[in-house]
């Protein structure tokens, strides 16, 4: 349990530990509780009730697996809660206040006869002579004191107390009605039921010149769509006509005029808040009116439900799901998920919670949620509350006030306080949703039926999945699911593998084998897995029984049982794991794989060869070669060779996984956005009609689209972590802009989202037509030193410049922003990247000094086997065959400046490179040179590109030694063929084409090298890296650890800072993550899990040293552990990096014995069905009990040293 004291930071914990079997139930004394209340001195207000944060862990005893639940317990003095609802919250004399009293326990369970059997008190006061009135949350004084001849201020006259009582209802629900005198000008009711009470207090605020009022009586119960509304005006002076307004998401939607009594009936347009306006001219010229806001019932027209044939079923079989609507030709959207992964309240899901909160955000500053009118009651104010504004010539009254310089009213501060309290603790929390796996999420169209019935084969998890839905259809509109539907898979007897995706080579795996029994007789299970030669199994007393991976196991009912079988497996690549767990009654059966990965760290080779051959037809032949380096892992080599009849083809193949990196942020998104459109556009270009292709670039960019949304703050800029950002960037919001606006052919983009954004960019223009960064930019070569601005200034620009009717739009901010790159050209642009982005933008722009600008830039390049090159300083970058992405994204911009200037002979040879540089994915080195490559190349190859094609190719290792072939033609020219071959040391392949036509060769080669260790603080000299990487594990617990690492940019490389950085933190096999994760911070801005690893976005690693503690549990049974791998690089420049292992010296050593218990007996194989040996306490398998008071002095000394 955590208490939560809401006042002073105090937070106070309670812990407890239990066994649990089903249900337990845990006490806490409530009296104690107070009691250490008042000790602490806290400040309590009477009657208020306090919430307890209870936060349940159960961990499953023979898997290991943890829930987590948390509940809000409220602690109260009282038994009994009086509120008051419903009532007018300003003051109009001579006219009636009513309001409703609702009564319930504690708790809020139902009032019992004995309850109900009491009576509620009521006493009111009326007041005259006010002195102060409300402005927001300021009092105010609304008119002079008056004083009497001693110079004193008269007091309030306080008129004498109306005493009341009521019966309780059933429902505690107490409707009650007082008429207000003429001179009242203070409302004061207190209302008492046993213990407890409650006091309102209600004030005048407005005094009319002709003290002529109206007010609107509010229903009690919320209106419905289609049910009558009526609404009684009540007056001081004869109302024979009023006129009424009703407003909803900033639209009038109603208006009219009628009698006193007024019925007035909900359409769907109210929903899902009105507010209602009634107002009438006084004879004397003066408006009188009243506005009340109503949320509406059934806001939503459609809707759609969801059943299962079945409530419960067993794995793999059939089951349907059938969804039912209001309107043939219906589309419907279905996810169903995993319930143990299905937390409520996400972002992602569409609830009648999140449209309601849209639709109240459409237009109305109204829409707070709180549904209450201003404290103000003249009339201004009150047509200002629905956010009208009036034009008119009658006397429309807006009453002037002044600070007070004196407030009796100190109770109304104290009541106030009390109730926004109340307001705040009743906000639940809200929390993320996280579903590693779906089942279905998929779309569907009803036809010319209400009802669709989907079959499925039931998956083979024991769990329970639920569905939930949303529907659209023409004339009903939206409709979401109320109650999401429920699958329980489920069998009475079952097995399940506790695995890890992948262990290293030398590693020892023990086979995790839990059983369950639900049956209601015990069982003898005899639990095989099945022999492979890709792994032999350990036997702990060196003496192999006769039956190998036969185990035997007595399985109570209603309970489980653990098995643990050691294995070391004997090869490279997956193995398969396949368990048969047998009784006299029952059985099952599991089959799955365990991946086992060479040590080292990973490293990849790519070299292609763009072959031409002549339209008539010719043959050609060129050589290819690679020698594998001397620290390669033994066993890890691998090589494919790929061939491909389309420049852009590699690509088009990769879409779904063009680089091998991290896509968490907002800028990263962007590779599962961008490169689809370019790949859209060569093909309408190109008329190549490809449906397959296209499908899937759509959907890969509605993926990417809607995450994208996701980093868009509130004023409409994109920033790399959304709202958790300081400031919206303006390079990256221009980044955004400009893909979408070229996606909008493909994909509907929302114009709402377009024109923020365009809008928040505009205002980030100077004066001189330069544009402002407020936010972190992240892109270290868009700084660009002095011409930084210029950078910028040109990337926005060719954002700007994309859409016709954008530029349009701010042709104003356009201009200055071409005047200013066409003054700094003139004036001198030293930065080689700065000028192709200037180049590129004039050339979009149509600029006169386009040209001057190429020539500038061309002027500046070197040329290398006849293409020209620019380069960047290399201080600090690893060794690679790939260039730098910047020195990609310069060719890039020239590359597209030589196609809007029309000068495709000039940029043919660029083409050529630049489609050599890929990467075996299709991609390049980080997000932005993958994304304006293949642009460049999209753009450029259909102008040039000839699909007349017949070629053969084929890759020798020597004359007589074919390991490949391939044959493209028209048919199959987007086909990436591709073939494995032998690693041999040094490779050196002969590739032949005949034929004619244009292919792309590619030879792909991967491999493991070992790495320095970790541990060195310093770098050896002439090593390369541009950091320093170093750290400590500390593993003295077998069940947990934690790793400590520290970074810093290496001095001396002109660099005082990266643009953001991903830390990937590989773990030794067998750990993950702990629960409690890893603190984000200014530095460390997102954390994110995959298997075996932990990536951490840092927003930038500087020369000053920093730091992180990485807190791990045990999750699989691992021995002979081998080193992990940390990896730290700068995400726009990958070969900005450092890479060192780890490893834990005692576990590296550790045999298999120390996980199976006393004398190994539980990885034994048992001949008997022994009870003892067979079930086991596994109660701490994933228990954390770190000792810190050993650590902590290592920790300082590790200070010490790290500050050397």
């Amino acid at each position: 349990m955590t208490f939560i004291y809401r006042f002073h930071g105090t937070v106070e914990f309670y812990y407890e530990d239990r066994e649990i079997n089903g249900t337990e139930r845990l006490t806490f004394d409530a009296p104690d509780y107070f009691q250490m209340r008042n000790d602490s001195k806290m400040m309590y207000y009477e009657g208020n009730a306090e919430d307890v944060t209870v936060v349940a862990h159960v961990t499953e005893h023979l898997t290991g697996i943890t829930y987590n639940s948390t509940a809000k317990v409220r602690f109260s003095k009282t038994r009994y809660k009086v509120s008051f609802e419903e009532y007018h919250k300003l003051l109009r004399p001579s006219l009636t206040f009513s309001a409703r009293l609702k009564i319930s326990t504690y708790n809020n369970r139902p009032l019992s006869l004995e309850d109900r059997q009491k009576f509620v008190k009521v006493s009111v006061i009326q007041q005259e002579q006010r002195f102060w009135a409300w402005i927001g949350d300021m009092v105010i004084d609304t008119e002079p004191e008056k004083s009497d001849s001693s110079g004193t201020s008269e007091s309030p006259k306080e008129m004498l107390p109306k005493e009341m009582k009521f019966p309780v209802p059933a429902d505690g629900l107490i409707p009650f009605s007082i008429e207000i005198m003429s001179e009242t000008d203070m409302l004061s009711i207190d209302a008492s039921f046993e213990d407890s009470h409650s006091n309102l207090y209600i004030q005048r605020s407005y005094t009319s010149p002709s003290e002529s009022y109206l007010q609107i009586q509010k229903p009690f119960t919320p209106p419905e769509v289609g049910s009558p509304l009526l609404l009684h005006i009540e007056s001081n002076f004869p109302l024979n006509e009023v006129h009424y307004l009703v407003k909803s998401r900033g639209q009038v939607i109603s208006a009219g005029k009628g009698s006193a009594d007024l019925t007035l009936v909900p359409e769907v347009s109210w929903a899902p808040l009105a507010c209602i306006i009634v107002y009438c001219v006084h004879p004397s010229g003066e408006i009188v009116n009243d506005a009340i806001q109503l949320p509406i019932r059934q806001f939503l027209q459609n809707q759609v439900s969801l059943s299962w044939s079945s409530a419960v079923k067993s794995p793999a079989e059939d089951v349907t799901l059938k969804v039912n609507v209001l309107e043939p030709n219906s589309v419907v959207g279905i996810l169903v998920v995993d319930k143990a992964t299905h937390w409520a309240g996400s972002d992602n899901d569409i609830t009648q919670e999140t449209v309601m909160k849209q639709m109240k955000e459409f237009g109305d500053s109204m829409a707070d949620g709180n549904n209450e009118m201003p404290k103000m009651g003249d009339p201004h104010s009150v047509f200002k509350s629905c956010d009208l504004v009036v034009f008119t010539d009658a006397s429309l009254k807006a009453a002037m006030y002044q600070i007070m310089h004196d407030f009796p009213g100190e109770m109304m501060f104290f009541a106030t306080a009390t109730e926004d309290l109340r307001a705040e603790q009743q906000k639940e929390q809200r929390v993320r949703w996280y579903f590693p796996e779906t089942w279905i999420w998929i779309d569907t169209n009803t036809s010319n039926s209400n009802t669709k019935e989907i079959a499925l084969t039931v998956p083979d998890s024991i769990t329970t999945w639920t569905a939930t839905a949303f529907v659209m259809s023409e004339n009903l509109g939206l409709g979401i699911v109320e109650q999401p539907a429920e699958l329980t898979v489920f069998q009475d007897f079952f097995l399940s593998l506790n695995l890890p995706a992948f262990i290293i080579r030398g590693e020892e795996l023990l086979l995790e084998i839990i059983l369950f029994n639900y049956l209601q007789q015990d069982q003898k299970v005899t639990v095989t897995v099945a022999q492979s030669e890709t792994f032999e199994f350990i036997f702990p007393d060196n003496e192999q029984p006769s039956t190998p991976g036969v185990h035997r196991v007595f399985v109570k009912s209603e309970s489980g049982a653990t098995v643990l079988v050691p294995i070391r497996p004997l090869v490279l690549g997956e193995i398969p794991i396949s368990v048969k767990a047998k009784s006299d009654a029952v059985s099952d059966f599991v089959h799955t794989t365990v991946l086992v990965k060479a040590e080292g760290l990973e490293q990849s080779f790519s070299t292609s060869l763009l072959l031409e051959l002549s339209p008539s037809g010719m043959s050609l032949s060129r050589n290819v070669t690679f020698t594998f380096p001397p620290d390669v892992v033994e066993g890890s080599e691998r090589a494919s060779v790929m061939a491909v009849g389309d420049i852009l083809g590699p690509s088009i193949s990769g879409l779904d996984s063009l680089i091998q990196m991290p896509y968490g942020c907002g800028e990263q998104n962007m590779i599962n956005f961008a490169p689809n459109i370019y790949v859209l556009q060569y093909l309408s270009a190109t008329g190549q009609d490809d449906q397959k292709t296209t499908d899937q670039a759509i959907n890969y960019m509605m993926q990417g689209y809607e995450r994208e949304l996701t980093f868009q703050r509130a004023d409409g800029s994109f920033s790399a972590f959304g709202d958790q950002d300081s400031s919206g960037s303006t390079w990256l919001s221009a980044f955004v802009l400009r893909c979408f606006l070229q996606a909008r052919p493909f994909i509907s983009i929302d114009s709402n989202v377009l024109h923020s954004v365009a809008a928040w960019i505009a205002i980030q223009q100077r004066h001189d037509g330069s544009f402002l960064e407020p936010g972190r930019v992240i892109h270290t070569e868009l700084q660009g030193g002095l011409d930084g601005p210029v950078s910028l200034t040109a990337y926005v620009l060719i954002a700007l410049l994309e859409d016709a009717s954008v530029r349009a739009q701010y042709e104003t901010k356009v201009s200055a922003a071409l005047m200013y790159l066409e003054t700094h050209l003139a004036l001198g642009v030293s930065s080689n990247y700065s000028l192709s982005l200037l180049t590129y933008a004039l050339a979009l722009a149509g600029s006169s000094k386009a040209q001057s600008a190429l020539n500038n830039l061309t002027g500046r390049a070197e040329i290398r086997d006849g293409v020209p090159m620019w380069f960047s300083l290399d201080d600090g970058l690893s060794s690679s065959w790939q260039p730098r992405s910047s020195d990609i994204e310069m060719v890039s911009y020239v590359l597209l400046s030589h196609y809007k200037l029309n000068l495709i002979p000039e940029g043919l040879n660029l083409m050529k490179w630049l489609s050599q540089q890929r990467n075996h994915r299709g991609g390049f080195g980080s997000t932005q040179d993958t994304v304006v490559a293949l642009q460049a190349l999209s753009m450029f190859a259909a102008r040039i590109g000839s699909y007349d094609i017949d070629v053969t190719i084929r890759v020798n290792i020597d004359p007589s030694t074919t390991v490949a072939s391939f044959r493209i033609n028209h048919e199959n020219y987007l086909l990436h063929q591709s073939q494995q071959i032998t690693p041999e040391e040094s490779l050196i392949l002969q590739v032949t084409a005949e034929g004619r036509g244009l292919a792309l060769f590619q030879l792909n080669v991967f491999y493991n090298v070992r790495n320095n260790e970790m541990r060195r603080r310093r770098r050896e000299a002439g090593e390369q890296g541009a950091f320093e990487l170093y750290g400590e594990l500390f593993d003295s617990e077998v069940n947990t650890a934690h790793l400590y690492i520290c970074t810093r940019l290496v001095y001396g490389l002109g660099l005082s800072a990266t643009g953001m950085a991903i830390m990937e933190v590989g773990l030794l096999s067998g750990f993950s993550l702990s629960p409690d994760g890893i603190e984000t911070n200014s530095v460390v801005k997102k954390v994110e899990t995959q298997p075996g690893k932990v990536i951490l976005y840092l927003d930038s690693v500087t020369t000053r040293e920093m730091c992180v503690q990485i807190p791990l549990i045990i999750e699989y049974k691992v021995a002979k552990v081998q080193e992990a791998t940390v990896v730290i690089y700068d995400y726009y420049e990958p070969r900005r990096r450092m890479a060192r292992t780890y490893t834990s010296w005692w576990r590296s050593s550790m045999s298999s014995c120390l996980l199976c218990g006393e004398s190994c007996s539980q990885c034994k194989p048992n001949g008997d069905f022994s009870l003892d040996e067979a079930v086991f306490d596994t109660s701490n398998r994933n228990s954390v009990h770190f000792n810190w008071s050993g650590f902590l002095p290592i920790l300082l000394l590790l200070f010490v040293i790290f500050d050397l």
